[in-house]
């Protein structure tokens, strides 16, 4: 089932970073976030009530659901918009998904994951295909260090989080972990949304601003956030680390469609590196699906 919700998460991440950029057109940062991360739990809740999912969490998971929440739904969210916001969607993509490399890191002394061959194998086609990507258009990193900087924290957020959910057995529904994580990483969004941004000057938002955010929020946070958090519970945290390497994939080339961000050599090597990653570790798990089962 993890293998077949992958692609699920690498369509709604990718398409969100052009789609991201077109949504802050015609909102602020905060208010854009703070309204993703309402529609996304809204869809989250909804599923579960009507599949009738108990929303109870064991009392003793609390603590790192709320560590995992400010990693994934308050850290991860702000810096990865900010970083959108001072560059392009397309390479801040390929920024955040430098979180294979910190999750691998943090696997080794957190669950002690083994650096097998292959996942060596694939982390190095990995990082060789960001270092392509983003080696093409290295004025958007001068232009914008500040943005690099936090496109980087988010990745750092990102892949830490992910170690984090693995530490904990959950007994708790995974949707019900998901809305739980995107409420609890509403509180500190929302507390600074109401010093910084509010009230939203909402004059200039359209309807394109309007269908951005409701696919940002039901797609990219609602139906994303329940195949993800499934996918982390099967694979191990670096495997699923690295299989997200797809999505910068689709982010560019999705910016290329929507936004005009053009595909250069450098991209399509990138890409080819990420395929060979892919299969690299995902033939790995294949090979070993009888005991993930």
């Amino acid at each position: 089932m993890a293998f077949l919700l992958l692609p699920v998460t690498w369509f709604s991440w990718g398409v969100a970073y052009p789609v991201t950029g077109i949504a802050l057109g015609g909102f602020d940062i905060l208010t854009l976030r703070v309204l993703v991360q309402i529609l996304g739990a809204a869809a989250l809740g909804g599923q579960g009530m009507l599949s009738g999912i108990s929303f109870r969490v064991e009392r003793e998971a609390w603590p790192d659901l709320v560590i995992t929440a400010l990693l994934y739904m308050t850290i991860m969210p702000i810096c990865m918009t900010l970083g959108m916001y001072l560059m392009s969607p397309g390479r801040t993509s390929m920024l955040i998904y430098t979180m294979p490399i910190w999750a691998s890191l943090f696997a080794r002394p957190l669950l002690g994951e083994r650096f097998t061959a292959p996942r060596l194998v694939a982390l190095t086609l990995g990082a060789a295909a960001v270092v392509s990507m983003v080696s093409q258009d290295l004025s958007s990193l001068r232009n914008a260090p500040l943005g690099a900087a936090l496109a980087l924290v988010a990745a750092m957020a990102f892949g830490l989080g992910t170690v984090w959910l693995k530490r904990r057995r959950w007994r708790a529904n995974s949707s019900a972990v998901a809305f739980w994580q995107l409420v609890i990483g509403l509180v500190p969004l929302i507390f600074i949304w109401l010093i910084v941004s509010f009230p939203p000057d909402l004059a200039s938002v359209m309807p394109v601003h309007w269908l951005a955010l409701l696919f940002l929020g039901v797609i990219s946070n609602g139906i994303a956030y329940f195949a993800w958090f499934r996918i982390v519970r099967v694979l191990p945290a670096s495997v699923s680390g690295i299989s997200s390497l797809a999505v910068p994939c689709v982010a560019v080339s999705a910016s290329a469609l929507m936004t005009g961000e053009r595909l250069g050599p450098h991209d399509l090597l990138a890409m080819a590196l990420i395929g060979a990653a892919l299969a690299t570790v995902l033939g790995e798990q294949l090979r070993l699906r009888p005991r993930l089962s």
